[in-house]
């Protein structure tokens, strides 16, 4: 009786390894998702002897942080502007410098640009929402064409002082956001 019993569970262990092994074998057939992508931009600067460029600008690396044009130095988490556009210096080592291309620490001006990417398969026209602690202070609309992205460039005078959230919302629902310091002087 105990020999039946044992002869029922290796032909179902049998079965159930031949069906996993005959699965295993089997094509896969992965959906093709279509999707969009929305995302702030980022900037990866190339080091060459302590010395960089960033569109026409020169960049020094010393120890810690950035000198630009011989300047002002700029510490990790410090913003800047450079030809109207705005970054933050997030890292840097021997061999690249890494910018945020939005500004985290503003005195009165605030900068970011963040791209659409269509990757739904079809044209598309986006809404996006920007919001300053939940409060809606600009929408847009960008028609973007299948396999595209468009970057859109931002900015915003803000005065006031403290810790505060911006964040930009598409009709998609997708959203993304970043935090920054408003300082008053």
């Amino acid at each position: 009786m105990n020999d039946r019993y044992v002869l029922y569970a290796l032909a179902f262990s049998f079965i159930f390894v031949s069906a996993f092994i005959l699965l295993s074998f089997s094509e896969v057939k992965i959906s093709e998702d279509k999707f969009t992508s929305i995302y702030f931009n980022t900037t990866i600067l190339e080091v060459e002897n302590n010395t960089s460029n960033l569109d026409g600008t020169e960049i020094i690396v010393k120890n810690d942080s950035i000198v630009i044009d011989t300047l002002k130095t700029y510490y990790p988490g410090d913003s800047f502007f450079l030809d109207d556009k705005g970054y933050t210096l997030n890292m840097l080592n021997n061999d690249s410098i890494l910018l945020y291309n939005y500004t985290k620490k503003i005195d009165d001006m605030l900068y970011f640009d963040f791209a659409i990417e269509n990757l739904e398969g079809a044209d598309k026209n986006y809404q996006y929402d920007i919001y300053i602690d939940g409060n809606k202070l600009l929408e847009g609309n960008e028609s973007i064409k299948s396999n595209e992205k468009r970057t859109i460039q931002k900015q915003i005078e803000y005065k006031e002082p403290g810790d505060h959230r911006l964040s930009v919302k598409l009709n998609t629902g997708a959203e993304i956001y970043f935090n920054f310091s408003s300082v008053k002087k």
